[in-house]
């Protein structure tokens, strides 16, 4: 006979087979441990710390972190941010003002220091001043973004006002031949060449890339006015130094003319390296020429719209053209404004020039103004466009970059 508690035993489950549970299971007490069964011991999770702050983003383009790149709004005015407008306003006026004075530079050569040469070699020095200092600047906009407007801006002071002072020390056409012999004329050209286009070219890269890039780190939606400002500067200078030039060269001579526009070109370059600071700490990298950036098709495009634009007209726009268009490039968008003028400029040449005729030259004078205020706006609304598609820890390399195109036309 089978006992009670045989009878009593609870059913357990193994696979599809019901087995009665053994004896050995129960305690005599109301709660039971499975001796059978192995106590696993809980397992402690040590607690997590999640942290709220986000972790910084990454470069991609250096793959390195990039927090110091991360900054506040620029804050479109301020004190500061307008002294650094007016000093980058000191800075066109004496390097891109200088360099439109070769109207009157240039005949001077052609009849004193060059006058065996034919004017389109002469040509060449002043051409390859302005094409320096546009193309050199795929360097010196990296630089710009790595290292900051400081220490750029002083070096290429240096370097301009070195060229500069160095043309005061170059002899007038009637000592040429008593010092030099009939070797004269080309070695006049060669230190023309050396001085003006490679010494004063590289010094302008430097100088003019920094005083336009830095106005990113201080403007975003007034950067069309500040650019306009800063361009007319270059008006300013272009009209300012023939004046001088006109009075000093036939009074004074080659050597003094050039030391006077040395004291004031140096001025004006002592003006803006103490007014011009930068806010934006320089981006992680190695500051190196990187062409990445034509990937991007909008900015391939408005690279190639800028150098149609300069081929038409780079050094003539007018100064009135270049401060309007960047105030109204505020308010429409700087490339609303970019194609307005564009289309202002086309109606003008057919509408005007078309139609001057011996008898009506007044029209040449009227199309002057009306093609030079169009066309000055790329002057100052080109490198704000460019400034559209990139950060403005990053608005050297690009401007840099983007005008080095530009300074083939």
């Amino acid at each position: 006979m089978e006992s009670t508690a045989s009878k009593q035993l609870p059913p357990t489950t193994k696979g599809n087979m019901t087995q009665p549970r053994p004896l050995s299971t129960f305690s005599s007490a109301s709660t039971h441990v499975d001796i059978l069964t192995p106590i696993t011991p809980p397992t402690i999770t040590p607690s997590l710390t999640l942290s709220t702050t986000p972790a910084p983003p990454v470069d991609p383009e250096n793959g390195v972190s990039t927090k110091e790149m991360i900054v506040d709004s620029p804050p479109e005015g301020g004190l500061q941010a307008w002294l650094t407008v007016a000093g980058s306003f000191c800075i066109t006026t004496a390097v891109y003002g200088l360099s439109n004075s070769v109207g009157v530079i240039q005949p001077y050569w052609a009849q004193h220091h060059l006058s065996s040469f034919p004017i389109q070699d002469i040509a060449w020095i002043s051409g390859a001043n302005i094409f320096l200092c546009l193309f050199l600047g795929v360097q010196v906009g990296p630089w710009f973004d790595r290292f900051g407007p400081r220490w750029l801006l002083m070096a290429g002071s240096l370097v301009y006002l070195a060229g500069l002072v160095g043309l005061g020390f170059l002899p007038e056409e009637s000592d040429v031949h008593v010092r030099q012999g009939v070797r004269a004329p080309g070695v006049m050209y060669g230190l023309l060449m050396l001085l003006w286009a490679i010494v004063m070219g590289s010094g302008a890269a430097l100088c003019c890339t920094v005083a336009l890039s830095v106005l990113a780190h201080w403007f975003e939606k007034k950067r069309g006015l500040a650019a306009g400002i800063v361009f007319v500067g270059s008006s300013v200078g272009g009209a300012a130094f023939p004046l001088v030039l006109r009075t000093t060269l036939p009074k004074l001579g080659w050597a003094w003319s050039m030391r006077i526009l040395a004291l004031i070109v140096a001025s004006l370059l002592s003006i803006g390296n103490i007014l011009i600071k930068g806010r934006i700490k320089g981006r992680r990298g190695s500051g190196a020429i990187n062409f990445a950036c034509f990937r991007d098709a909008s900015f391939l495009w408005t690279t190639v719209g800028c150098f149609s634009m300069c081929l038409l007209d780079f050094g003539l726009g007018s100064g009135v053209g270049r401060l309007v268009a960047g105030a109204i490039s505020d308010k429409i968008g700087r490339f609303n404004t970019m194609i307005l003028t564009t289309i202002f400029s086309i109606i003008t040449t057919f509408a005007v020039w078309m139609l001057v005729e011996t008898d009506r030259m007044w029209l040449i004078y009227l199309f002057a103004a009306l093609f030079g205020f169009g066309t000055g706006c790329v002057i100052s609304i080109g490198p704000i466009c460019v400034g559209q598609l990139t950060v403005p820890s990053k608005f050297g390399q690009y401007y840099g970059t983007s005008y080095s195109v530009v300074s083939f036309s």
